[in-house]
């Protein structure tokens, strides 16, 4: 088992979940930045939390979280699209930083999320920082935001990733009193995953070993892989918000080049002068036209 997300239901509860794990994606955004083992800890919370919200939201498009505060993080910034592909990055006050401690590490920053549907509206969301971890706030913020119950418990280990989210249906015909029975009973039952079990056992076995006597219903598994979404285009397209005398400039300040390094993946690209040149000719002779 590798990179895998999963949804699961119960046949007579009015609660909905999904389950994910994350390994290769994780170790490949992680090595990149050749993150410490502190760092990786709220790197990999925030991308299995992303991914989870993406499928919960299920929308064509993309759902990032962003968070930012004076303190430890500086920045985190992780995606998740509809087909399953994750990227990250953070930016720490202190790289070598060796205790973990959310609370500290954002005290006075802002916690957003972001839905971009590839048809409509932009929409953001943001979070509070209140909370003792990353998934008692996204809890805070679903149950706000949404009026439904939910619970995530994220297990990070040095080198893989597990969560479980577990969420009261909506629009159900049970009762109140009836659902908040049924989600007291399914998350106290998670609250006795230890991490070993959270990282070792596969989806199936420890949802089995969880609600057994429950009917579980696990639905087919849907990868998850790292893809940055960076490319020449989007660099063209990020030069061009330059005005063309001052970016003529830059390229003369830097041997007759530009080059934009992709913060998620590290990827170079150069444009030369000429490059540059035609770039603005194009795109000025495309404004006139329209």
């Amino acid at each position: 088992m590798s990179d895998l997300i999963q949804r699961f239901t119960f046949a007579d509860l009015p609660i909905r979940g999904e389950i994910i794990s994350l390994e290769k994606s994780f170790q490949t955004i992680c090595d990149q930045h050749q993150y410490s083992k502190t760092l990786r800890h709220l790197l990999g919370e925030a991308l299995a939390a992303t991914a989870l919200m993406a499928e919960i939201i299920k929308i064509e498009g993309r759902v990032s979280l962003q968070l930012q505060s004076p303190s430890q993080v500086k920045l985190l910034v992780t995606e998740c699209n509809n087909h399953g592909h994750i990227r990250g990055v953070m930016h720490p006050l202190d790289p070598e930083v060796s205790d973990y401690n959310f609370k500290q590490w954002t005290q006075g920053g802002t916690l957003a999320i972001t839905i971009e549907p590839e048809q409509g509206h932009r929409y953001q969301g943001i979070v509070s920082l209140e909370k003792e971890s990353l998934s008692e706030c996204l809890e805070d913020y679903f149950t706000s935001s949404e009026q439904l119950p939910t619970y995530l418990k994220l297990f990070v280990g040095e080198n893989r990733i597990n969560g479980v989210f577990l969420q009261a249906m909506p629009d159900d015909s049970s009762q109140q009193k009836d659902k908040a029975a049924a989600f007291e009973h399914v998350t106290t039952l998670a609250e006795t995953i230890t991490d070993e079990e959270a990282l070792s056992l596969s989806h199936h076995d420890l949802l089995y070993r969880l609600f057994h006597q429950d009917k579980v219903t696990l639905y087919d598994a849907k990868p998850i892989q790292f893809q940055c979404g960076c490319s020449r285009e989007r660099n063209e397209r990020a030069l061009l918000t330059i005005e063309p005398q001052e970016l003529m400039q830059l390229a003369e300040e830097h041997d007759g080049k530009v080059e934009l390094v992709c913060d998620f993946c590290s990827k170079k690209e150069v444009f030369t002068q000429q490059e540059i040149a035609e770039l603005v000719t194009t795109n000025q002779g495309s404004q006139s036209v329209n």
